[in-house]
């Protein structure tokens, strides 16, 4: 079967793999990361992340559970060493086995693709539980990969729509929130499981309401920022661009102009974000009834909040007490 280049697989090329094997695997990630591994079935995945004791992103990973005794745990290729120095100094005398793992790599699978159309051996597959425009995702071995596959670009802008961040850049190590970033929204936290680093602050931030950003996604009417470009709205600097990628179709406006032609992420107040939602639509402009175009620029380029779904009705800033 002839594939389109919008169905072939595409190889991740910034993952890094470390297994957690043993009788006592599952403990042990329990009570350090942020989700809960005990609940996660066989062939499954799920995100999460290992804190700081305040309560910030060190590092944010996918957990893979291909046995019961075995995990493989996925981050970004540049933080996957130091994540397993800190599991192994975290181990103790833990019976498990570490180790990491240089020949796995990730291949999604986009759009109507599944898995079982692959005809090459796989040690797992699984659906992206944060978004059903993730698609699926496939474990293999290096010298398995597919013959043909096409860009990451695709991905990662299905990636950025969805509202979903991946690695140091949309999450800045210890200075992220895990709630600021809607990761306790995506699956990557659970509240009940009991204690793993940074569990107090975590779940004071939530059960207080004392979240004060959100990181959004911004269409952009020119190409891809580069990261930290400054995001203007009425004259002054509200925030900086994370990740970005150029959309394979440019989305059309209301008057058949192609007015967005990338998206990025970004770290905006709460309160910024309200203000602008807020905002009288301007009479003269072609989208007068978007009220989220209301003068975002980066890089001279109109921009607008596209809000995932799950992201909406944001929540008011918490005001502090007195």
């Amino acid at each position: 079967m002839t594939m389109t280049y919008d169905e072939l697989p595409i190889c991740h090329p910034d993952t890094g793999f470390i297994s957690v094997a043993g009788d006592e695997a599952c403990a042990f990630l329990q009570s350090i990361i942020t989700a809960n591994v005990e609940t996660l079935p066989i062939g499954a995945c799920r995100p999460s992340a290992l804190l700081t004791p305040q309560g910030r992103v060190l590092i944010d990973m996918m957990v893979y559970r291909p046995a019961l005794d075995r995990f493989l745990i996925r981050s970004d290729m540049a933080r996957r060493d130091d994540l397993f120095i800190r599991l192994r100094r975290y181990r103790l005398r833990r019976p498990i086995d570490l180790a990491i793992e240089p020949d796995i790599r990730l291949v999604l699978l986009l759009g109507n693709q599944e898995a079982e159309t692959m005809v090459i051996p796989m040690i797992m597959s699984c659906s992206d539980p944060r978004s059903p425009q993730l698609g699926s995702h496939c474990l293999v071995e290096a010298c398995h990969l597919p013959a043909q596959m096409g860009a990451i670009d695709r991905w990662h802008a299905n990636r950025i729509a969805a509202g979903v961040p991946e690695g140091s850049v949309d999450l800045t190590p210890e200075r992220a929130l895990m709630l600021e970033a809607g990761l306790d929204r995506l699956g990557a936290v659970d509240f009940e499981k009991g204690c793993y680093v940074g569990q107090e602050v975590t779940a004071r931030t939530h059960y207080r309401g004392l979240v004060k950003r959100r990181l959004v996604p911004l269409t952009i009417a020119g190409d891809p920022p580069a990261i930290d470009s400054d995001i203007m709205w009425q004259g002054t600097v509200i925030g900086k661009s994370k990740t970005a990628a150029a959309l394979t179709v440019p989305i059309t406006g209301a008057h058949g102009q192609a007015d967005a032609k990338s998206i990025c992420l970004a770290l905006l107040k709460l309160s910024d974000l309200h203000d602008i939602l807020d905002a009288p639509a301007d009479d003269d402009s072609p989208t007068t009834n978007d009220p989220t175009t209301n003068g975002i620029i980066i890089n001279g380029h109109a921009a607008r909040l596209a809000l995932a779904d799950w992201m909406q009705p944001l929540p008011r800033q918490a005001k502090s007490k007195g």
